[in-house]
């Protein structure tokens, strides 16, 4: 009840008279757009819709030099970052709307990632490998709502869109070329360049990054280079050809007790009882090292039968590590991936949109050894009832294989191999798995009942949830072979106003709800140290995640823009409470930050001077960081870390230097100062995240 009344009082006071006032002032932001029959508000650099918040990346600017598309994330509060460090690019160590990481997609114009990066069990996208300089805007959407993404999409969708070839009247190039300097010894080069002939586009990037880092042995180095090739096509489409590379080194943090005789006081004190007990000695030199290449290949032609699309990519990434005297050949992993689909956008009629479509995705281990085969079919309609209601409906059917690991490879604790489970002598189990799952979100425009509820939405999405890879992305048998596909449904209420000219609210209520939820046992427990075989996974029977995210931006004056972005998520456990590993892992489902608000201002303190102002905040929580005694991995360290909660200001000006002057369009410097009060603070690890540290960039657009 005192959810339902918050809900309902914030209802009535973003609807309020006050928004009439307005309404013969739209005429004088021509350069904001507001388009209602798609919902949609323009907000100079942000575009909010029902269920989905759109980032612009040449017009989005942040109180900081951003080294990777994670720093552009970290600005939303439903992004919960989990970094070791702000200085150094990781994989994507965060949560979306207080989901994992294999409970949300990463995708890339609408072809999945599969996320193979990260550590021992561990697996992520690795933000580094994504070059930041050919993404045009990032979509976030949220929720299980539309079918043509796969399962595990219930936590919301992060896709990348990258810029689309266009036609040249003349023979040109243009790009930008940028350099900054940080504390710590922190540098980021990035030089890129795109041009072309008619309807023939060439474009190279180059992405380079240096930090000593804030923690002992935290040194990273990151290259990535991209080349593309594309043509436009007469009809008003395109086909092109991205091929990148990326060779990336980061050191793996240690330990910095003064406790201990190798203590060195121009670090961050460490304690020994936080770093996993593979990793203390700062002397071991302890590195992870990614190399990886792909290839990706779109296609677009709008035609009299509709809009064909068309996309196909190719992951090659091997990781491997390294530590003084030890030999860690065998944690050597390399990965393969690959996956397309095939779409059909067309209309029936002026009020139905159909989308009929496939997507198959497969992944590897050592280019033989198969792990995951996809293969999906969806059919979506968008369908507007009425003028003022509007319906996407959706079917999506998915067929999964999965060879779940079955053998234990060769070492200290099993020196002859041995397996998982010796009742079923295979060293991979396959499994298949299939599901068709309805989606539907309905939107109704109150435009048409009152003149102080023009530019008002209200929506609802009612979807079914179903995946078996919600707790696994590289799957072995420890992982939960014997646990149920999660299923389910998603309920979310959407609110969407236009307060005031460009001003603009969405406010997302979400209700879902789990069977067969898939958990890692808690690890303190003797249910998890003495499992038999790993199987460490328990089955929820029932799990309810409760949720609200608001983002709230605009512009208050024409030289002063704010934004506002505010995530809250609980979770419960509601199946029986027996005193077994049930009820541990429930209270493992509260391992989230319940509350995360975020904001910031952008003022023109002069023509030519901009302040930036960015602020965050992260409520306190309990989080279980794992590790492995003496590269054992029956014999696991356990440590509980709590965390505070904290609050973050970033400061920035930015002064533009000249424009179209020496054939360069555009040419600015920004000197920023990032944890401007020197807040001490936690990250997920319980490690010391980065102190005030001050930087400069410089940037020249042609």
């Amino acid at each position: 009840m005192k959810k339902l009344f918050v809900v309902t009082a914030l209802f009535v006071l973003l609807t309020a008279r006050p928004g009439l006032a307005d309404e013969n002032s739209v005429s004088d932001t021509s350069d904001k757009t507001f388009v209602m029959d798609e919902i949609k508000v323009t907000a100079q650099n942000i575009e909010v819709r029902p269920n989905k918040t759109e980032v612009f990346i040449e017009d989005y600017n942040i109180a900081g030099q951003p080294a990777n598309v994670l720093d552009i994330l970290k600005d939303r509060a439903t992004i919960d970052f989990r970094g070791e460090s702000d200085l150094v690019p990781e994989s994507d160590s965060i949560q979306m709307r207080g989901f994992d990481s294999r409970q949300f997609l990463i995708s890339v114009d609408g072809l999945v990632i599969q996320k193979t990066g990260g550590w021992w069990g561990d697996h992520y996208v690795d933000f580094g490998t994504i070059p930041l300089s050919i993404i045009e805007s990032i979509e976030i959407l949220s929720g299980p709502h539309s079918a043509l993404y796969d399962g595990k999409s219930f936590g919301g969708i992060i896709n990348f869109k990258t810029t689309e070839p266009k036609f040249y009247e003349t023979a040109d190039i243009e790009g930008d070329i940028s350099t900054s300097i940080r504390s710590y010894n922190t540098q980021s080069h990035k030089v890129n360049l795109q041009g072309g002939k008619g309807g023939l586009n060439l474009g190279f990037s180059y992405e380079n990054y240096h930090t000593d880092g804030y923690l002992r042995n935290n040194e990273a180095d990151l290259d990535t280079i991209t080349g593309r090739l594309g043509y436009k096509l007469p009809s008003g489409g395109y086909i092109r050809l991205t091929g990148s590379y990326s060779d990336l080194e980061r050191e793996i943090p240690s330990a910095n007790d003064p406790a201990q005789d190798n203590y060195d006081g121009g670090y961050p004190v460490v304690k020994t009882a936080d770093v996993s007990p593979r990793w203390l000695n700062p002397d071991d030199n302890s590195v992870r090292n990614y190399d990886g290449h792909s290839l990706r290949f779109d296609f677009k032609q709008p035609s009299s039968m509709g809009t064909w699309i068309t996309g196909a990519y190719y992951t090659d990434e091997g990781q491997s590590y390294h530590r003084d005297g030890y030999d860690y050949s065998r944690y050597t992993t390399n990965y393969v991936s690959y996956g397309a689909l095939a779409k059909n956008e067309f209309k029936i009629s002026d009020n139905h949109q159909i989308t009929l479509g496939m997507d198959t995705a497969h992944l590897f281990q050592k280019y033989t050894e198969q792990i995951v085969e996809t293969w999906a079919g969806y059919l979506q309609d968008k369908w507007r009832i009425i003028p003022s209601l509007s319906l996407t409906a959706g079917l999506r059917y998915e067929n999964i294989d999965i060879w779940w690991n079955n053998w234990w490879d060769p070492s200290t604790t099993y020196p002859d191999g041995a397996f998982k489970d010796p009742s079923n002598p295979s060293k991979n189990i396959k499994q298949n798995y299939d599901q068709l799952s309805p989606k539907s979100f309905l939107t109704y425009e109150m435009d048409e009942l009152a003149a102080w509820l023009r530019d008002t939405s209200v929506s609802l999405g009612v979807s079914k949830i179903w995946t078996p890879r919600d707790y696994c992305e590289v799957c072995s048998w420890g992982s939960g072979v014997e646990i149920n596909p999660t299923h389910g449904i998603g309920y979310d209420i959407v609110f969407t106003r236009r307060l005031w000219k460009n001003i603009s609210i969405n406010v997302d209520v979400s209700h879902y709800e789990f069977e067969d939820y898939g958990i890692w046992a808690n690890a303190a427990t003797d249910y998890f140290k003495e499992a038999l075989w790993g199987r460490r996974m328990v089955e929820l029977e029932e799990v309810h995640k409760d949720g609200v995210d608001v983002e709230l931006n605009g512009n208050i004056l024409d030289d002063l823009y704010f934004y506002l972005s505010y995530s809250f998520n609980e979770w419960k456990y509601k199946g029986p409470h027996n005193g077994g590993p049930e009820e541990w892992a429930d209270q493992d489902l509260s391992d989230r930050a319940k509350h995360r608000f975020n904001a910031g201002v952008r003022y023109n303190l002069f023509e030519k001077t901009l302040l930036l102002l960015d602020y965050k905040f992260q409520d306190k929580q309990v989080q279980q960081v794992l590790g492995i005694v003496d590269d054992d991995p029956s014999n696991l360290y356990v440590n509980e870390v709590a965390l505070d909660s904290y609050h973050v200001v970033d400061f920035a000006v930015e002064q533009l230097l000249f424009e179209n002057r020496y054939n360069i369009k555009k040419g600015t410097l920004k000197l920023y100062v990032n944890n401007l009060f020197d807040e001490e603070y936690s990250n997920s690890k319980g490690f010391p995240m980065t102190d005030r540290t001050f930087g400069a960039a410089l940037n020249f657009k042609f």
